[in-house]
């Protein structure tokens, strides 16, 4: 049973975070309508970013006078995204710095704990997502900047960790967002885990949860990016996200809880391998007990019959059946009613694994 208390045949549905709407109710109550009670974590939908993910945030800082234009870009791709320096005469220090996710949280709040009272979901926890630091750092401010600024979006993202728990207490799960970690590492394959070992990139991840209150529970989302839906890497195979995922709990923190791992087999406007060779290298994931795997296959070009060959194929690789079924990333960068589609298509899937029908 997972740390949720769902039982062994019953899967979730994971919406990774942004969604296409005008608002957070709206955004909460369409995702609740879709998936209800196979929710563990229900996002706020992101809505004043869901269409551009980390550039609003960036812009944010801009606008409080800790960065500054370096090279412009269009932002039509994550290569042509604008660079930033430090602005003249201000330092670049984690309590300079307000990211926006206790605000967030502080509006999502009160309509999560509502929706959750009156859909009698009394497990359901909110889901606040936070690129990692070093995600952050490094498409802010490019690999230079990552370099020599990267402790203080460190700094940055530790405060509004501690301040979100302290709003929330248990009923919020911190979605770390590990998208440059994974693209790198599947830019890097076969070397990947050199990269990893040489940047610390999953020795970084968990030492977000290290730096915050003990008791704080979070998930990891690895990510290759979806900017336009358009995907920043591509794997291979697997094997990338197999090695930063065991990455990531060989160096989890004791005192945090690690409810859920999160992994793309597609991403953006690619879908999922039909190969079994692709998801051959899932039988060496070792999550640890109470850690829930999320598969991240939901794309709207396959077929239903097709997507549940592959699931099928990805739990025979893994040896057991997810614990859930998800999109590559959240939804914001959809139009709603593909968004919708690809909802009921996550419905699909988790229910069929109930059934047994992919077995």
């Amino acid at each position: 049973m997972g740390p949720t208390g769902q039982g062994a045949g019953t899967r979730t549905v994971h919406f990774v975070g942004s969604f296409p709407a005008e608002s957070t109710d709206v955004a909460m109550k369409a995702m609740l309508d879709s998936a209800g009670a196979r929710l563990r974590t229900l996002p706020t939908g992101e809505t004043r970013r869901y269409e551009f993910y980390i550039q609003p945030i960036i812009e944010d800082l801009v606008t409080q006078g800790v960065l500054a234009v370096k090279k412009p870009g269009t932002w039509r791709s994550s290569r042509d995204r604008t660079i930033h320096r430090v602005a003249r005469g201000a330092e670049l220090r984690g309590d300079s710095m307000d990211l926006g996710y206790l605000r967030e949280a502080e509006e999502a709040l009160p309509i999560f704990r509502e929706l959750r009272g009156v859909r009698e979901l009394p497990g359901l926890a909110l889901q606040i997502g936070m690129p990692t630091d070093f995600t952050l750092a490094f498409v802010a401010m490019g690999a230079a900047g990552l370099r020599r600024h990267r402790r203080a979006f460190f700094d940055a993202t530790v405060r509004e960790i501690a301040a979100v728990r302290a709003l929330a207490g248990d009923d919020v799960v911190v979605q770390l967002e590990a998208t440059a970690e994974l693209v790198l590492t599947a830019r890097a394959q076969p070397s990947h885990r050199l990269v990893d070992r040489a940047l610390g990139l999953g020795e970084g991840i968990a030492a977000l949860a290290a730096a915050a209150p003990e008791g704080t529970r979070f998930g990891v989302h690895l990510c290759l990016g979806s900017l336009r839906n358009k995907a920043r890497g591509k794997l291979r195979d697997a094997r990338p996200l197999v090695d930063l995922a065991n990455s990531v709990v060989r160096h989890w923190p004791q005192g945090r809880i690690l409810q859920f791992v999160h992994g793309p087999v597609a991403a953006g406007d690619i879908p999922p391998s039909a190969d079994p060779e692709f998801y051959a290298p899932l039988a060496d994931l070792a999550l640890a007990a109470g850690t829930d795997f999320y598969a991240g296959l939901v794309h709207d070009v396959p077929t239903e019959a097709q997507q549940l060959e592959t699931l099928r194929t990805l739990e025979n690789a893994l040896g057991r059946p997810v614990d859930g079924v998800a999109c590559a990333c959240g939804l914001g960068r959809r139009p709603r009613p593909v968004a919708d589609v690809l909802m009921a298509r996550a419905e699909v899937l988790a229910a069929a694994t109930d059934s047994g029908t992919q077995r």
